[in-house]
């Protein structure tokens, strides 16, 4: 049996799929649902395209917390996010998935004795 429909071979707003019926690659109707966490707990829920970049997301947390995009690191599973170029695929985010929002530090490294 084909996928082909009346409209020239073109699947009118339904997702594509392969004999198998598994989603073929190409699907670009895929959300992923997940939530952002701060270091106060609070945390922000978040539904995203699979293949749309992370950074709109990341910059609307922070947004809403009153933070410093700039300033902030995100970390899905204990690996850091690349703010500019990772998309829930390329990270192989599911739904549910948390992704933890931290501070940057700077400075620091001096002793606290002081000899």
């Amino acid at each position: 049996m084909s996928n082909m429909t009346s409209n020239g071979g073109k699947l009118a707003g339904k997702r594509k799929y392969s004999d198998n019926d598994e989603e073929t690659e190409d699907d670009a109707s895929v959300y992923i649902k997940f939530s952002i966490r701060g270091q106060d707990g609070k945390e922000i829920f978040f539904r995203l395209n699979q293949n749309r970049y992370l950074k709109p997301a990341l910059q609307s947390y922070c947004q809403k917390v009153n933070m410093d995009y700039e300033t902030m690191n995100f970390i899905l599973e204990g690996k850091p996010i690349r703010k500019e170029r990772d998309t829930p695929k390329t990270l192989k985010m599911v739904n549910d998935d948390q992704i933890d929002a931290v501070k940057q530090q700077t400075g620091g490294g001096g002793a606290a004795g002081g000899n």
